[in-house]
């Protein structure tokens, strides 16, 4: 029996399955890990989290699986992206990671503006200028820890990191290196231009492999602290969002899915090189494909926080999630007539704005916390219905919608977005996320399949289709203008707080 991992280093997770042949889920195993916040639009997290997390759920898997470790062939790892990890020639991280919530090189975004163009950077990447990328995060740590970077022989991404401490190989992969907005996406390479409008240097960028080329085998260091064989080989990985969409069927000819998590993204895959300044664009798993894509910073972040914050400190391990779902089910059972703007980490697509902030709007005596719960929930819809309205005015039809993720877990979140949006959500009957599309990549290396495509067509079955609450389609129309209206009012306004420090 062969046997492989995918590992997912998310927001605020990592996900670890074992799968048996046929793509089958024979154990599985996850840890949390804090974000540091220490300013307003500062994201950061200690690479060592990751790892910690990572050794602890393969040994969990290993244990409960009772497998003999040398017949796991093949390890995949996906992650959050993009992350800017500076690195020594001896594989120490110099400084936590700046993961992809973080905002703080705006300075370095307006002196871009002004040396290279909003222009040039999107001919070179095929994204448009912004703080969510590599680029201006690693120009910040260049101008600001010139003699730290000084020490700096590479940089990392989150899954670069963990493919690093398995296999002591630098690398990045190629849904990766078109994350960065360092890459030429139309020569394939770095981009002597970019690197030079930063002060830096290509050489500090390590090599480019594809999603199933070989990095290594697992070190004998690694195989101690995992309980893994030196065996197991390592493959190049990449971004969560390319691995799930492999897992529901986005890799190419117009399909579309959401993956919903910390952050929320709205995928439209293509074939061939497609790139659109509303959207952001990732390269596939597949070679010479595209997945265009609309992300939104918090919308399970949002719920997060408000768990967190005002929930009363209900934690994951005490069901505070179905609770919540049942509180809203019980005590805000139709539209709230609340916004909320779920920018609590500035915003990606479509509105591009770093100062923005989340906003509660409508609050009066008698508004609950299920409302608010609820207005959450509404809020991170109008979000996407703004995402998918920037597609169709590019010329992307809305066809089938399917959604995966964590937050696709809930049924009255699912109803609301279906009526938000104004059509059915199709939920398919394996929901892994980036693992199952790692599960994919896992089994066509081992010639289960003779693609990842192919493995995904064999798999991908629908398991409920959630349709619109057709009441409240008309509510939340209204609702929707005034949320989209909300933020033209108030954005100078976030923008006035952000110079406030």
């Amino acid at each position: 029996m062969k046997y492989s991992i995918g590992i997912d280093i998310g927001t605020t997770t990592v996900k670890c399955i074992l799968f048996g042949e046929g793509v089958q889920v024979v154990a599985e195993a996850g840890r949390e890990y804090k974000t540091l916040l220490p300013k307003a639009s500062w994201a950061q997290q200690n690479p060592e989290d990751w790892w910690k997390g990572v050794a602890e759920s393969i040994r969990s898997i290993l244990t409960e699986s009772r497998i003999a470790p040398e017949d796991i062939k093949v390890i995949s790892v996906s992650s959050q992206a993009p992350a800017v990890l500076p690195m020594t020639k001896e594989g120490e991280p110099l400084h936590d990671a700046l993961i992809w919530m973080d905002r703080r090189s705006t300075k370095e975004l307006e002196i871009l503006e002004e040396k290279i163009g909003t222009k040039k950077v999107y001919e070179i990447t095929g994204n448009r200028l912004d703080t969510y990328f590599t680029l201006t995060e690693l120009m910040w740590f260049l101008r600001n820890h010139p003699d730290m970077m000084k020490k700096c022989h590479k940089i990392l991404q989150v899954n670069g990191y963990i493919n690093y401490k398995l296999t002591e190989v630098f690398s990045i992969d190629a849904t990766h290196a078109s994350l960065t907005q360092l890459y030429d996406v139309h020569n394939n390479c770095w981009s002597e231009e970019l690197f030079e409008a930063i002060g830096g240097d290509t050489k500090i960028m390590p090599d480019i492999y594809d999603c199933m080329d070989v990095i290594g085998h697992v070190s004998k260091k690694a195989a101690e602290e995992t309980g893994l064989s030196t065996k197991t080989v390592v493959l190049g990985g990449a971004v969560d969002a390319s691995a799930a969409a492999l897992e529901v069927g986005v890799y190419g000819d117009g399909s579309i899915a959401e993956m919903t998590g910390t952050s929320s993204v709205v995928m439209f895959g293509f074939d061939g090189l497609v790139t659109c300044n509303e959207l952001s664009y990732l390269r596939g798993v597949k070679e010479n494909t595209t997945i265009l894509f609309g992300a939104m910073n918090t919308a399970g972040g949002s719920l997060k926080w408000f768990r967190d914050a005002l929930y009363g400190g209900e934690t994951p391990q005490n069901d505070a999630y179905p609770r919540i779902n049942k509180e809203i089910e019980a005590g805000a059972k139709n539209p709230t007539g609340l916004i909320f703007l779920p920018y609590m980490a500035g915003e990606r697509a479509p509105i591009w704005d770093p100062n923005a902030r989340g906003t509660f709007m409508g609050l009066n005596m008698n508004t609950t916390r299920a409302e608010m719960l609820r207005a959450v929930m509404e809020g991170t819809s109008f979000a996407l219905q703004d995402n998918l309205d920037q597609a169709v005015k590019t010329g992307i039809p809305i066809r089938d919608f399917i959604c995966c993720g964590g937050c696709s877990k809930s049924d009255i979140w699912l109803k609301i977005k279906a009526s938000v949006i104004g059509q059915e959500i199709k939920i398919p009957s394996v929901n892994l996320g980036a693992p199952g599309g790692l599960g994919y990549m896992n089994a066509a290396f081992m010639g289960e399949y003779k693609t990842p495509e192919d493995a995904s067509r064999a798999a991908l079955q629908i398991k409920k289709i959630v349709e619109p609450v057709e009441e409240w389609i008309p509510i939340y129309k209204e609702l929707y203008q005034i949320y989209l209206d909300s933020y033209q009012s108030l954005k100078s306004q976030f923008a006035a707080l952000a110079q406030i420090k």
